[in-house]
């Protein structure tokens, strides 16, 4: 019975003491990730397995989150690299904080590409996964303007021509979908994109009944005839051509490209060339909004009148076989009074 006491100590005493040594070598990760030291959680993934499905702040993110959220994007590759590696990989790259936000959500809300790409690459799935607001990681980069990681998202999810598109992931709790979203931030081009990928889309109403197209319709300096410009804006407006916008059936981001030194202008005309160019994106954002707000209003007009024209038909179809059937149980009826009368004139007789 003595024994059997002391191995029942032993054994407690062994789970206390790895009990502690977890919550040490937690403490210690999460330092060196405030710290910024990510080369040191590099090398602590590569010697300790457990390290990749340890929580290791107050909001229940990992190693992994943390890094997202720096944007360090080689160390996110890095860490991504190791945990495929092993056995519990999608338990690591699954991992949710008390939101429910796994890396991927993280990544798909500050739009990095390749954290995007490198993160859904290595488990398709985690495209779908939501968290405690019904949003998934493809609601969240629409509903920040993250176009790249929001078109890099559907054709991962949607990876072979023809597979059915998935609209369970373009919705949240409150029934807004990633369209209402787009156009509610004033974000049209991504909405363009949208209604060709998700046509269904331009028909769906939340919670308080409102489709996207009520939503565009409270725009109204989104249209020409609801803005006033003044002579300067006319001519500038008219001045500046607009690129039509395409369908993108197959997305690939332009790599990115960095300075690295070759400008040719002196470095004082920096402030002069950062004016300039800011300048040119505001002029591009005023002169691309109604061209673009234009074309959804025809897009969701169409969709809508296909919609109507269909519910129209059906509704015609079904009146002429309601009326079909009054007019054979009318002649019914008649046959079985006559039945009746000649019934009665011959009782008579």
């Amino acid at each position: 019975m003595g024994n059997h006491d002391d191995d029942t100590d032993h054994i407690e005493s062994v789970t206390c003491n790895e009990t502690m040594k977890k919550q040490e070598n937690t403490k210690q990760l999460f330092q060196i990730c405030m710290e910024g030291r990510w080369k040191e959680v590099v090398e602590i993934y590569e010697k300790e397995k457990r390290a990749h499905t340890a929580k290791i702040t107050r909001g229940g993110e990992s190693a992994l989150h943390l890094a997202v959220i720096d944007g360090q994007e080689e160390v996110v590759s890095e860490l991504v690299d190791l945990i495929v590696k092993e056995e519990s990989k999608k338990e690591a790259l699954r991992i949710q904080n008390k939101r429910n936000n796994t890396a991927l959500h993280f990544a798909a809300s500050m739009g990095t590409i390749s954290m995007v790409r490198v993160i859904a690459d290595a488990d398709p799935e985690l495209v779908s996964f939501r968290n405690v607001d019904g949003e998934t990681p493809l609601f969240l980069a629409a509903f920040h303007g993250r176009k790249e990681a929001f078109m890099i998202l559907h054709y991962i999810f949607h990876k072979e021509p023809g597979t059915p598109v998935n609209y369970s992931n373009c919705r949240r709790n409150d029934g807004d979908t990633i369209l209402h979203s787009t156009i509610a931030a004033d974000n049209f081009e991504l909405a363009f994109q949208i209604i060709h990928l998700y046509g269904d889309l331009v028909n769906w109403v939340n919670e308080r009944g409102a489709t996207p197209l009520h939503f565009l319709a409270t725009k109204p300096s989104a249209f020409k005839s609801g803005s006033r410009l003044g002579r300067i804006e006319t001519f500038i407006y008219h001045g500046i051509r607009v690129k039509q916008l395409k369908a993108e059936t197959d997305y690939r981001p332009q790599a990115e490209t960095r300075d690295n030194g070759k400008t040719r202008y002196p470095k004082n005309y920096q402030a002069c060339v950062d004016f300039m160019t800011l300048m040119k994106n505001a002029a591009s954002v005023a002169t691309t909004k109604f061209p673009v707000a234009t074309f959804l209003i025809g897009k969701l007009r169409k969709k809508h009148n296909k919609t109507q024209r269909r519910d129209l038909e059906a509704q015609e179809r079904i009146a002429s076989q309601t009326n079909l059937l009054g007019r054979d149980s009318k002649a019914q009826e008649k046959s079985t009074v006559n039945e009746i009368e000649t019934d009665s004139s011959s009782g008579e007789g």
